[in-house]
């Protein structure tokens, strides 16, 4: 068959280019045998990456899994946005100086882009870590149908989970559905015109509208006070549904009736169910009493949030069908104010909930409607509250109605067992001692915990008088050895230096920007100790895994929860203003993704703010380039420390 003469007239060009082709590679390839010196492949790569846009990207970091891909050259063309006061302190990471972040100015954007961060990046002096960025293509979230793609939680937006449900008639819905694998390992955007907060304690009154753009609340709850809208601001006014002559008159109105609370002394910790916007507890805090306020992310928009914006300690949860995130006995004092749930619903279990939470002794404050009004529901769900509370013990201090007339009922648990002995019938049952009472996913009770308190048992008895509490020693704990009150005293110890002579000096953190802190790894909360003279909260959190010490840090005087780290925090992103790790990383990545943990440090944490990683060396290059690709500023200080500022960088579309 004749060959067409096309085809011929191909011939010679398809040699020729062959024929360069492989010269080429030769050429390549002997020199990188004559000079495999590192600035000769550097000066390689660059030279590829300029001229070639079929380059291959660079290999992934050691401890990156597969599935993970990059495309460093879209990074730098994306740039990155900076924030308006970048950290400028003197001195050199790893020496006991402060820390100075600098611009690499000499680097191009191609190599630049070899490292996987975006053309205007800075690159930091160090102790000679080095990390080259990790290579991740970062994504945005695509948030499911109703679910605002800026407020994205993976774990209750997860709306797929929720409409496979059987049923919603116990609040399920509102309830944890976290994503199995693969988690999410992308990034939130960032609602438009957002900035840094506004400083407490000024926020407490009033937060920026565009970093929270919800204005249905100011609607839905125009006539009670709660919120309102003021140009670029979203105003508290400290009013609510119960509180007709706002919430400092509230407070006072409680321990009028009932002086033995002694807010800021005898009451420290607060759990303050259904929150709304939190004014309850963002007013305690002025009486030296922290709140742990919760709600559920419901039609109630975005209550939480606003809470956390204004600087107030809040978390999202519900009382529905398994047990919050808190130990037995923890709280001083549980309060409800038109909280909107049935207590005496499902067997009274959600009372039961508060029953367990509750320390001996503590007091339940609940201001409702059935309190005070004579309607025949409210009095039918009062008679209801009353045959509960006194199956559990239950004694009423006060019954009282304030000017305004908003009634409001005050309930004291027993401190000790003998009542549930003397009852005619054993309704609710007494829990059984077999078994663990571990709450993380488990059911509700259907049963009341036995109180014993007495001056020998100092995990049962009444903590001491706060501020004396706080370094107070705790030895009942369920890994309790002869060791432990070594360790709660080297844990004090350590933090106490470490905040007051490294984190203080050592860190380019501006602390006077910081309100809201997270401890990842609270241990026995010294870390949040350390901190108390400072205008800020931590979140202790103990994660699932690792000794559980919770119970040392509520009766500390402090607020925390459990959680696990392969899966999303039950809070709003940009919520904190620094994220604490300390000795955590290397247990979370032996069970999870890094990335998914970089996801979910990024997604909690505000721009402009800082993530603080405690840990061996071998663990913080590991971190290190998953933060650079992401473009945070990152430093080493002391070899054990890594300091990171995330930047308001996201995926470009």
């Amino acid at each position: 068959m004749a060959v067409p003469s096309d085809a011929r007239k191909r011939r010679p060009f398809l040699l020729s280019l062959s024929l360069f082709l492989l010269v080429s590679a030769l050429l390549a390839l002997a020199f990188l045998f004559l000079d495999p010196s590192a600035q000769t492949l550097s000066v390689l790569s660059s030279r590829l990456t300029a001229h070639s846009s079929l380059a291959p990207p660079a290999p992934a970091v050691a401890g990156a899994k597969e599935g993970v891909s990059a495309d460093a050259t879209e990074k730098a063309e994306e740039g990155a946005s900076r924030p308006d006061d970048a950290v400028d302190a003197a001195g050199d990471g790893g020496n006991s100086g402060s820390p100075r972040l600098e611009a690499d100015e000499a680097a191009t954007a191609e190599e630049k882009a070899d490292k996987g961060a975006a053309a205007g990046s800075e690159e930091v002096v160090d102790d000679g870590g080095g990390d080259d960025a990790a290579t991740v293509r970062w994504e945005t979230c695509r948030a499911g149908r109703g679910v605002s793609p800026a407020d994205y939680i993976p774990c209750l937006d997860n709306v797929k989970a929720i409409k496979a449900l059987r049923s919603r008639r116990h609040m399920e819905h509102r309830e944890r559905h976290c994503p199995v694998a693969p988690r999410p390992k992308c990034l939130v955007r960032l609602p438009s015109g957002y900035r840094p907060p506004v400083p407490w304690p000024r926020s407490r009154d009033m937060i920026w509208y565009n970093n929270v753009p919800h204005p249905k609340l100011v609607e839905y709850k125009k006539d009670q006070n709660w919120v309102t809208n003021s140009g670029d601001y979203l105003v508290f006014p400290g009013g609510g549904t119960q509180f007709k002559a706002g919430v400092t008159r509230y407070i006072q109105f409680i321990e009028q009736i009932m002086p033995t609370i002694k807010w800021g002394t005898h009451t420290r910790t607060v759990l303050d169910v259904g929150c709304g916007v939190a004014s309850f507890g963002g007013y305690l805090l002025d009486r030296n009493v922290i709140t742990m306020s919760f709600a559920p992310k419901d039609e109630h928009e975005a209550q939480i949030q606003f809470a956390l914006e204004r600087g107030i300690p809040a978390f999202l949860a519900v009382i529905a069908t398994q047990k919050l995130p808190f130990p037995d006995e923890a709280f001083d004092v549980v309060h409800c104010a038109r909280c909107r749930v049935h207590w005496y619903a499902n067997g009274g279990k959600p009372l039961l909930e508060l029953n367990r939470v509750l320390r001996p002794g503590g007091f339940y404050i609940w201001s409702a409607t059935p309190v005070y009004r004579q309607e025949k529901r409210d009095q039918d769900d009062w008679n209801a509250m009353v045959k509960l509370t006194k199956s559990m013990c239950w004694r009423t201090v006060v019954k009282s109605e304030d000017s305004n007339g908003i009634g409001v009922v005050v309930y004291q648990k027993p401190t000790s067992s003998s009542c549930y002995l003397e009852r005619k019938t054993n309704e609710p049952p007494m829990c059984s001692k077999d078994g663990s009472r571990f709450p993380w996913y488990a059911p509700l009770d259907t049963c009341l915990l036995s109180t014993a308190v007495s001056s020998s048992n100092e995990k049962s008895s009444w903590p001491l008088l706060w501020p004396e509490r706080l370094n107070a020693r705790y030895l009942n704990v369920p890994d309790d050895s002869s060791s432990t009150s070594e360790k709660f005293d080297a844990d004090a110890k350590y933090w106490k230096h470490a905040i007051s002579e490294i984190y203080f000096n050592d860190f380019p953190v501006n602390w006077s920007s910081v309100r809201n802190v997270m401890d990842m790894n609270a241990g026995y909360g010294g870390f949040a100790a350390a901190l108390i003279d400072k205008p800020l909260w931590v979140m202790n959190v103990v994660p699932v895994g690792q000794p559980d010490t919770l119970s040392i840090i509520f009766d500390r005087g402090l607020i925390g929860v459990y959680h696990d780290w392969c899966e999303s925090f039950n809070t709003y992103p940009r919520t904190y203003d620094l994220l604490h790790m300390s000795y955590l990383l290397e247990s979370l990545t032996n069970r999870c993704d890094i990335t998914e943990v970089t996801a979910e440090i990024d997604r909690i944490l505000r721009p402009d703010r800082w993530f603080v990683l405690r840990d061996t060396r071998e663990m913080i290059q590991k971190m290190r380039p998953f933060l650079k690709s992401l473009h945070y500023e990152t430093l080493v200080v002391k070899q054990q420390f890594l300091v990171a500022k995330k930047g308001f960088w996201r995926p470009g579309k």
